[in-house]
């Protein structure tokens, strides 16, 4: 048998890795990738497709179920499994109980009254039931004995304590010592919580940055700290939720990672462990732990007898594969490390002899979409992997009927994850699993994607490798904010739209429309993320850390970087810019992951600022309340200081997107005077985000139709420049949160605006975000940054070598942009979309002015910050704004008041700001 498993690994090694992926470079334009035309969501095969160019075809039983999944643990007596949801509005409500011989779930949504949640632990002989997350504001853990059918009951919550730098302390994972103590990471609190379950009692354990696992081995503790050491004097460090951590002096992502050794007779550190950057889950087999380092794609093996590493294994799911892989979970059965790759939707199999000899990759097995961790069921010879993103988006649908028709509205946040239960693999199965996951990842086609340059080519709009000369000099990418591709060109008359969804029809967004039936009408594009803190991770990195993906499926209780804001959520390979500056490309960026806009003037408000905009155009006199220049953006990433255009505003809704556009007109006209154009420039145009009904802010119309307007203005104002002829311009959303789309609540309207585009045609090929990435790279020679653009398309079908320089005339408003909420009139504004003014609908307009102005700081002013409201308020509050007060939201039978929607699942859990 060995001899016959040597043959299949020999074939992994020298069929799959090296015949299919280490194939002839060809000409990879040619190809039509493996995605074609697929829509996100269930495929005609079973497989699924998700929005970060990756197919999902599991292996084994796959359990599907609301809400994302973070933690799993098998019941000692190995009948039952259960996992936990991180949060209790994304289709989930707390536990699901699983019987392990039939894989059928026997509980499902257990709620433990908590609003996020992560962590869970079996007491040794199974009767007991621990876990960890919050509620609101307050971390707890809830204790809970087991029935003999697994079903859970519990027996009460122990609240903890606030973090010593304030807010949630944020308790991770957890284990049970074999005293019956609970250990637990409270990871804001950088400490180690010691429980006793019967009282309550806490004591803490002060640890290093940010601590996340816990794995007990008689009276020690090993606990993984996931920002890494402490800073010391001469460190270049980010905050991370009160903690200054150690990061790279360029892209401001972290750079250590640590594992605590904690005498439990004591209480105290007796040994601090350098391993990996950003170390998580662990386990142990004899002598032996393994700690899975995130951010390293590496496997620390720490020999308990010294406490030392012994052994660093890198994972490589390819040869020479790029940084990407996540490994996160790690589990050993019979000499065999199984490792889930979140990022890769893997499992990879080393097998493991010792130490001393370097393990040999054995194949991969697929797993569904972003695997976190692994339980083994020793009875059935299983493993048991929790999926955090599932299937993806693919929970209920709002149905929505008009005028006799229904359409299925998708929102991002109807999130189903699940469990698989894979057979320990045999050399077949890791023989097919290992091609699987290759072709799900598109990991066939890498050395045709990634080819060296020719000598001696001609420019062409878009070079067929990375480093051949393109007739492309300069890139722009614009960010904007939250909305779906139906919300916006649902009413387009051609491409896959669905009318009944559109909230800003063409009247609004004049531009958005003229762009789309000029240039290429996208009508298949996803973003990745699905709100703003992962959102402009994808948007800028291609990848999002696994730290911020399981902190987006856990309500975020650490921290917000909704753009910026947590060095954590920064990926070690790197921001755009940073690639672009590392090869010598010059860039320039206009609000992109700033996070703050300080000057001495008083800020003022949204009418200040719209009459500074007006000073600006020409089309008033008179001073400006904050002149240009006063007033600087801020920032935390260290690169993004010298290429950020200060007074360029970031994030705040109550400045309008006209005054972003005089100041970038500003800067580009120099650029245009003294021929000095950047390679790259980066631009965050935010206004399309609204500010609800709040009162003396423009309406949700009126903030789009601003937003349509800027941008129309920016491709009015290259396309009629010199720098016209050899540009290029990509739009996109950060996220589709704030809306339904009828395909998939990740469905945007995108742009590739140029010369040297195809006009007028309709492309539904499947793109993403991370092809907007790939594509931008190829035109400007930048080398893929991480495995995520590594295995994506340029959106090479989109471009020609017979330009059409005829340049963009951008379309006037069509309505005012100074329509403010709250004017004299009773909301007259926020009622001209209701058919039937009743009084009822008159005081349903008022109620959600209310509920808005509650909220006004957090969508405007000094202080905002994007998604500080919850998404489900501010979605049914802009359904109300722009269909009227007299139609029900998609799935509702009647319009409701803020506090019904409050009642809702979706609403329940508080918004970044306030944990």
């Amino acid at each position: 048998m060995l001899k016959k498993f040597r043959k299949k690994k020999k074939l992994i090694a020298g069929l799959t890795l090296s015949t299919f992926l280490l194939g002839s470079a060809g000409v990879y334009a040619a190809q039509d990738g493996p995605f074609g035309s697929n829509l996100v969501g269930k495929q005609a095969d079973g497989s699924v497709q998700t929005p970060v160019n990756q197919l999902i075809t599991p292996a084994g039983k796959q359990i599907e179920f609301g809400g994302n999944p973070i933690s799993v643990a098998v019941n000692p007596n190995g009948k039952t499994a259960v996992t936990i949801v991180g949060r209790s509005d994304y289709g989930g409500k707390g536990i699901n109980v699983v019987d392990l011989a039939t894989g059928k779930l026997t509980t499902q949504n257990f709620s433990l009254g908590l609003s996020h949640m992560w962590g869970l632990a079996y007491s040794k002989d199974g009767s007991q039931l621990y876990a960890t997350g919050s509620s609101g504001t307050t971390g707890k853990v809830v204790v809970m004995s087991i029935n003999p059918d697994g079903t859970p009951v519990i027996q009460k919550s122990i609240s903890l304590p606030k973090a010593t730098v304030g807010g949630n302390i944020n308790p991770l994972d957890i284990t049970v010592t074999p005293q019956g103590k609970l250990l637990v990471a409270l990871n804001r609190d950088n400490s180690l919580g010691v429980i006793d379950p019967q009282t309550g009692a806490l004591t803490k354990v002060a640890v290093e940055n940010a601590p996340t696992s816990v794995l007990v081995d008689g009276n020690t503790a090993y606990v993984t700290n996931q920002g890494g050491r402490i800073a010391k004097a001469g460190d270049t460090t980010v905050d991370s939720s009160g903690t200054k951590v150690v990061v790279d002096p360029k892209t401001g992502a972290t750079t250590t990672g640590t594992v605590s050794v904690v005498d439990l007779a004591t209480n105290t550190v007796t040994k601090t462990i350098e391993v990996g950057v950003q170390p998580e889950r662990m386990t142990q087999s004899g002598q032996y732990i393994f700690v899975t380092n995130t951010n390293s794609d590496t496997v620390s093996v720490i020999d308990t007898k010294t406490n030392n590493v012994v052994q660093t294994i890198d994972i490589k799911p390819y040869p020479n594969a790029q940084k990407g892989s996540a490994p996160n979970a790690v589990k050993v059965v019979d000499n065999k490390l199984m490792v889930s790759l979140g990022r890769d939707n893997a499992i990879a199999v080393y097998d493991w002899q010792g130490p001393d000899k370097t393990p040999e990759l054995q194949g991969l097995l697929p797993t569904a979409w972003f695997p976190v961790d692994i339980a083994v069921d020793s009875a059935n010879k299983n493993l048991v992997v929790a999926n955090a993103d599932g299937i993806g988006s693919r929970g209920d649908a709002r149905d929505l009927t008009i005028q006799g028709i229904t359409v299925h509205g998708h929102s991002s946040y109807a999130q189903e994850g699940s469990l698989s239960l894979i057979p320990f693999p045999t050399a077949e199965d890791l023989v097919k699993g290992t091609k699987q996951v290759y072709a799900d990842n598109n990991w066939y086609g890498l050395k045709d994607l990634n080819a060296k340059p020719r000598e001696n080519k001609k420019p062409v709009a878009m070079p067929e490798r990375v480093g051949e000369p393109s007739t492309i000099k300069h890139v722009f990418y614009i960010i904007k904010e939250n909305r779906t591709y139906d919300q916006v060109l649902g009413d387009l008359g051609k491409g896959n739209g669905e009318p009944a969804l559109t909230q800003f029809p063409q009247q609004v967004t004049p531009n958005l429309h003229k762009l789309a039936s000029t240039f290429p009408l996208l009508d298949n594009v996803y973003t990745s993320g699905i709100q703003s803190a992962s959102g402009h991770q994808w948007v800028m990195q291609g990848t999002n850390t696994d730290y911020e993906d399981k902190e987006t499926d856990t309500a975020n209780v650490k921290s917000y970087p909704g753009g910026a804001g947590d060095a954590m959520a920064y990926a070690p390979t790197g921001h755009l810019w940073d690639q672009a500056a590392k090869y010598n490309k010059s860039v320039e960026n206009f609000g992109e992951d700033t996070t703050g806009f300080t000057g001495p003037e008083p800020y003022g408000n949204w009418i200040d600022w719209w009459k500074d905009y007006q000073i600006l155009s020409g089309g008033q006199q008179g001073s400006l309340h904050v002149p240009v220049g006063d007033y600087s953006a801020t920032y935390d990433i260290p690169s993004l200081g010298p290429i950020t255009y200060k007074p360029f505003p970031t994030f705040d809704t109550n400045i309008p997107d006209q005054y972003r556009f005089e100041i970038f007109k500003q800067q580009f006209e120099k650029h245009v005077k003294n021929n000095d154009l950047p390679a790259l420039n980066t631009m965050w145009v935010m206004d399309d985000h609204t500010a609800g009904n709040s009162t003396n802010n423009p309406t949700p119309q009126a903030m789009v139709a601003d937003n349509d307007l800027a941008v129309g203005k920016i491709v009015d104002l290259i396309s009629h420049s010199p720098y016209w002829k050899d540009s290029a311009i990509f739009v996109t959303e950060d996220d589709a949160q704030n809306g339904l789309d009828h395909v998939d609540g990740h469905r945007e309207p995108a742009y590739v605006i140029s010369p040297w585009v195809k006009k007028g045609i309709t492309d539904s090929h499947y793109w993403t975000v991370i092809n907007m990435v790939r594509s931008i790279e190829q035109i400007l020679g930048l080398p893929a940054m991480n495995q995520n653009d590594a295995a994506a398309e340029p959106m090479s079908e989109l471009f020609t070598d017979k330009p059409d320089f005829t340049p963009y005339n951008f379309v006037p408003n069509q309505i005012p942009l100074d329509t403010l909420n709250g004017q004299p009139g009773s909301n007259t504004a926020a009622l001209a979309n209701t058919t039937n003014v009743t009084p009822e609908a008159q005081d349903l307009s008022k109620k959600w002015t209310e509920w808005s102005n509650k909220h006004k700081d957090e969508f405007s002013g000094k202080h905002a910050s994007p998604d500080a409201v919850n998404a489900n308020m501010l979605n049914h509050s802009v359904w109300y704004a722009t269909k009227g007060f007299d139609k029900p939201y998609p799935g509702e039978k009647k319009a409701l008041t803020p506090d019904e929607v409050q009642q809702q699942p979706e609403s329940s859990a508080p918004s970044p700001a306030d944990n």
